[in-house]
């Protein structure tokens, strides 16, 4: 199966044969393969983004102890 975890949450996505969509177990997402895909091809472009990159290194670098900051 080629979507077998959730694009929005990770969580196990199950095949519905009478709606022929997925549906994740975690949070819900109701969706076909094509919007899955979709979804999981938005989440790669995003990631590439480096303003998102650096964002997201700094709010790691937020949430960490005071202890960790310290260290850097």
């Amino acid at each position: 199966m080629l979507a077998s975890f959730c694009p929005e949450c990770g969580g196990e996505l199950k095949f519905d044969l009478s709606s022929k969509n997925f549906i994740c177990k975690s949070c819900g997402l109701f969706a076909s393969r094509e919007k899955i895909d979709e979804l999981r091809d938005k989440a790669d472009r995003d990631n590439d983004d480096p303003r998102t990159r650096r964002r997201d290194d700094y709010l790691d670098w937020w949430q960490s102890s005071k202890k960790d900051k310290q260290q850097k």
